[in-house]
């Protein structure tokens, strides 16, 4: 294919995955995936993190498994844990085995919980301090996992691994080295149960004041947090389904807002999706 095509494909899909994602939705899934099976994994996955777990699950079944597994390996682990609930088990434990190993523990953590949980959708990989650090233990602490925080304030656990309070890094920054974490930390940190239903966690009063919320166990351990995006992804999957193919305002609506970007994603893809359907016959 032209480079000027692969050129302008990837920035359509890297600039507006949304309407990428509803484009290739009404294409066959064998194009999908040999379209999908040719552009970078970055950009591949932030499509099919746009589409319904139950579809990319379908998209996956075609695709080759390493190729499968390198997309999902970009996205949020609780939605990687959510397509992989669609795939059959087969696949999924494949797919797991492809998977980096921190991914693959956390998503098997996850799919231990039923889909319409708040544990289904938590982030299980977040940042925390233990309550018997002092600032500059916590300082060193957070930045050697730069990147990783998924908790705009980081929680404070015990050795038990129940929560002790929540501290911003602002807290941080102006409190002395040596003074304990545990003076400079709020106490209040309210939590969800992990075993909560997840329309039940959406009406609790948290949401007024935060973004993203800790998720216990039944042990009142902390098993990771869930943010609103989550909870309101997971409330989509669980309440949407595809309409295939999309009524026609909607798919006027695509043309008319991406014109000739739309067309040359739409183009690429025949082109892609031909070459390689001819070359596996």
């Amino acid at each position: 294919m032209e480079d000027k095509k692969i050129f302008l494909a990837v920035a359509f899909l890297q600039s507006q995955p949304l309407a990428a994602a509803n484009i290739l939705e009404q294409q066959s899934l064998e194009q999908v995936a040999a379209f999908l099976g040719e552009v970078p994994h970055t950009q591949g996955a932030a499509v099919l993190g746009k589409m319904l777990p139950y579809y990319t699950a379908r998209v996956c079944r075609i695709l080759e498994p390493s190729v499968a597994a390198a997309m999902l390996s970009e996205m949020n682990i609780s939605l990687v844990a959510a397509i992989l609930r669609h795939c059959d088990s087969g696949l999924s434990q494949e797919l797991l085995e492809l998977l980096p190993e921190k991914t693959s523990l956390a998503c098997r953590f996850l799919l231990n919980y039923s889909e319409d949980s708040v544990g289904a959708w938590m982030m299980a990989n977040i940042s925390t301090l233990p309550d018997d650090c002092n600032v500059e233990q916590a300082r060193d602490r957070i930045a050697a996992e730069q990147g990783t925080i998924e908790f705009g304030a980081t929680l404070v656990i015990g050795r038990d691994r129940l929560i002790k309070g929540v501290i911003n890094p602002a807290a941080l920054l102006r409190s002395p080295s040596k003074t304990p974490i545990m003076a400079v930390a709020h106490k209040n940190a309210d939590s969800l149960s992990a075993r909560m239903a997840l329309n039940a966690a959406a009406n609790s009063p948290l949401w007024a004041k935060r973004d993203a919320i800790p998720v216990t166990n039944r042990s009142n351990q902390l098993v990771g947090i869930l943010r609103h995006l989550d909870l309101r992804r997971g409330l989509d999957q669980l309440s949407t389904t595809i309409a295939r193919p999309q009524d026609a305002d909607s798919i006027t609506g695509i043309y008319e807002a991406y014109g000739i970007s739309m067309l040359a994603i739409f183009d690429t893809l025949k082109d892609m999706s031909s070459t390689r359907i001819r070359q596996r016959k």
